[in-house]
């Protein structure tokens, strides 16, 4: 057996316990906690991205009065310390750090791009996505250093998806949901996976969504909110109508996402109000703009934007555009052979 920081065993178990440890000193003092935390992490990154993204969140707590500390506060209190820690090595270990090592070893082996998250349209479809057409592409996808799966569930296969997430305990899975989806018996279900978050759809309008999250909170789960912007209704998030509202839910985060069609000025508009908002610390909550964001997180790993996307029939999409990529699919082609099919302007 191998002894020391490379051992991956060690590693995580010492992430563990510092984790668990942390959280448990927020509960105490939430403020000082949290910014100790920040100082810890900045003394450790290995790396530029790391050091900035921690380097803007240590000015993000500069004021006594951020809402951020609210936010720790309702995380440490509510959501249970083993998802916490179990998830944020799934993410912040497995996919981003040993994930991103083999990432880079086999794009220079295989000589092509390999996306650090895949994602998956799940629809109730004559030739929809099953749950073995998934399962069989993370496996493949763990041993090119993918560990990060977003799942979108359109349809009825929620509690299926469960299992699933179960079986790859090392990912870090993050599931889309319509709140009708989560009954008590799959609320249940998903409260016992340490590997999962769940957003719930948020549409604007109904009390639904908040009554789901409410009662994800009080399982401990680890929940999120997702709302769809379009131009039509752009104003009522650049006057922060929805924001209140998003976070009125008591969600951890808030996902604003828009069709591959929206207008690039639109985009914009939502992606400036957002920096603006996560800038102005006034809201418990925190905020995504799902396209810049991501791109964000890729231009980590390499220089190339590679969202690849597989809906019905197995069919591969990539970009934030979902250009097709025509004559491959996950029913006749291994996962490596779709990667090298993608070509960059």
């Amino acid at each position: 057996m191998e002894f020391g920081f490379n051992n991956d065993k060690i590693t995580k178990a010492l992430l563990r316990a510092t984790i668990k440890k942390s959280l448990d000193d927020i509960k105490l003092d939430p403020k000082r906690s949290v910014r100790n935390l920040v100082d810890l992490g900045l003394q450790f990154a290995d790396g530029g991205n790391q050091r900035g993204f921690l380097e803007v969140t240590r000015t993000y707590l500069s004021s006594e009065n951020s809402a951020y500390y609210r936010l720790a506060e309702n995380i440490v209190n509510e959501i249970d310390h083993d998802k916490l820690a179990n998830y944020g090595i799934n993410f912040g270990y497995n996919g981003c750090t040993r994930g991103a090592r083999i990432l880079r070893e086999k794009e220079a082996e295989y000589g092509c791009h390999i996306p650090f998250l895949l994602a998956f349209y799940v629809s109730d479809d004559d030739d929809a996505l099953t749950v073995e057409d998934i399962a069989d592409t993370v496996r493949q996808g763990m041993e090119l250093g993918i560990y990060i799966y977003v799942v979108i569930c359109s349809g009825s296969r929620y509690e299926q998806l469960l299992d699933m997430a179960e079986e790859f305990d090392e990912c870090a899975f993050v599931y889309f949901v319509n709140p009708r989806r989560l009954t008590r018996e799959a609320i249940s279900r998903t409260s016992e996976l340490n590997n999962l978050v769940t957003s719930v759809r948020f549409d604007g309008v109904t009390d639904s969504c908040l009554e789901a999250v409410r009662a994800m909170r009080e399982q401990g789960c680890i929940t999120v909110v997702h709302y769809e912007y379009k131009a039509e209704n752009l104003n009522e998030i650049l006057s922060n109508s929805i924001t209140d509202r998003l976070a009125e839910t008591g969600a951890v985060a808030a996902i604003l996402y828009a069709p591959p069609t929206i207008d690039k000025t639109a985009q914009k508009l939502v992606f400036d109000y957002k920096a603006e908002t996560v800038r102005s610390q006034q809201y418990p909550i925190f905020m995504f703009e799902a396209k810049s964001d991501i791109d964000k997180i890729e231009h980590m790993f390499s220089n190339d934007e590679c969202l690849v996307v597989f809906s019905s029939g197995g069919k591969a999409c990539y970009t934030a555009e979902q250009k097709p990529l025509g004559d491959v699919s996950l029913r006749k082609n291994t996962l490596l052979e779709i990667l090298k099919k993608i070509k960059f302007d």
